[in-house]
């Protein structure tokens, strides 16, 4: 490893631990002062709604039929749930897809958090991704399932309640989801854009990197863009140990080898200068979607605020090393904002007008 490389490194380590630990100084005061004036539901504030432009939500014809291997989902909006066989998992994968208006050959990828689901992508439930491009000509691409799987290919099969699990999404979504969606929604191989939040934030830059061939922007909301600073070794693999009860080693080997620096987006940055990137933090101040009301509410604000933390150090760290060089990146430091939904659909929203549309020529005209 070059000394640039270890200064960087541990510049990042420290501007993420710095800004977490001054955030553990004083978030129990403002989450305090949030719970006692403030009414509503203990559960986290629900993505605002978003009012797509007017027109004919099937205006030609190419969102009205099933494609093979799907059933219309239930968050409606022509947004189908496939079933896609994946040789790499030796099972199917679960995606929900919303074809584009026209039959156009673009798609964008939305990736899920930590705590995927195994039933939707939480940009359907939580968010409002199918609203947001209703009136757009590209197709969305929502892989369910893959709880800490990073959205990449594990060294060792993964423990999930005593199933034993083939864990390749890299392959999955740079090699086999593409055939499908080439053959069945019309979306070529090598025009797609990708983002996703947290978890799935820090790899959609990683696969943004390893695939420029395929992935033409990326959007990345609240990531985690230097998963080898000092103390992400140790804050990474607790929290997919508190979600799956699983060998977080299984996925990239022991602290320090070599496949947590091919995971590593600041690490990597050279191989995203040339993509259009939106990225996002908050600053990990309760904002107009936190109104905890109940005990859990509080904690699971406490919470937002220490990851919201990580992943502004983190971002700023990545934007330093971007920034060293020429590169088309678009940063973006919300003053208010928390680790939540709420957050990331206003981001959603944010990306589509200021780079997705532009860079896909995705726009309904």
């Amino acid at each position: 490893m070059s000394h640039s490389t270890l200064r960087r490194k541990l510049a990042a380590g420290f501007t993420a631990l710095a800004t977490a630990a001054g955030l553990l100084a004083g978030a129990p005061a403002v989450v305090n002062a949030q719970s006692a004036g403030s009414a509503g539901s203990s559960a986290p504030a629900p993505a605002p709604q978003f009012q797509p432009a007017p027109g004919n939500e099937n205006p030609v014809g190419f969102r009205h039929w099933l494609r093979p291997g799907c059933v219309w989902d239930p968050v409606q909006s022509w947004v189908q749930l496939c079933e896609v066989w994946s040789p790499a998992m030796n099972r199917h994968i679960k995606v929900q897809v919303q074809p584009a208006r026209f039959g156009g050959n673009a798609g964008l990828y939305l990736l899920d958090g930590l705590r995927a689901r195994d039933d939707w992508n939480a940009w359907t439930h939580d968010a409002q991704a199918q609203r947001i491009f209703l009136q757009d000509n590209i197709t969305l691409v929502m892989p369910v399932g893959g709880q800490v799987s990073f959205y990449s290919d594990w060294q060792r099969p993964i423990n999930l309640g005593g199933n034993l699990l083939e864990y390749k999404y890299e392959t999955f979504l740079s090699e086999e989801l593409p055939g499908y969606l080439a053959a069945h929604f019309g979306v070529r191989r090598d025009n797609n854009a990708i983002a996703g939040l947290s978890m799935g934030g820090s790899a959609a830059a990683t696969l943004a990197a390893h695939h420029p061939d395929q992935f033409k922007q990326v959007s990345v909301f609240s990531g985690y863009m230097n998963p080898t600073a000092p103390g992400m070794y140790s804050m990474i693999p607790l929290a997919m140990f508190d979600q799956c009860k699983c060998d977080p080693f299984a996925m990239w080997g022991l602290p320090g080898s070599p496949e947590w620096g091919a995971h590593d987006p600041l690490l990597n940055a050279d191989k995203l200068r040339d993509i259009p990137m939106y990225v996002t933090a908050g600053s990990a101040i309760p904002g107009q979607y936190d109104q905890p009301s109940s005990l859990q509410a509080v904690f699971n604000t406490f919470n937002g605020i220490i990851l919201e933390g990580l992943s502004r150090g983190s971002t700023l760290a990545f934007q330093n090393t971007m920034n060293a060089a020429p590169n088309k990146a678009v940063f973006n430091y919300r003053t208010t904002g928390i680790h939540g939904w709420g957050y990331w659909n206003d981001d959603l929203i944010a990306a589509r007008s200021t780079q997705i549309l532009d860079v896909m020529n995705a726009h309904a005209w």
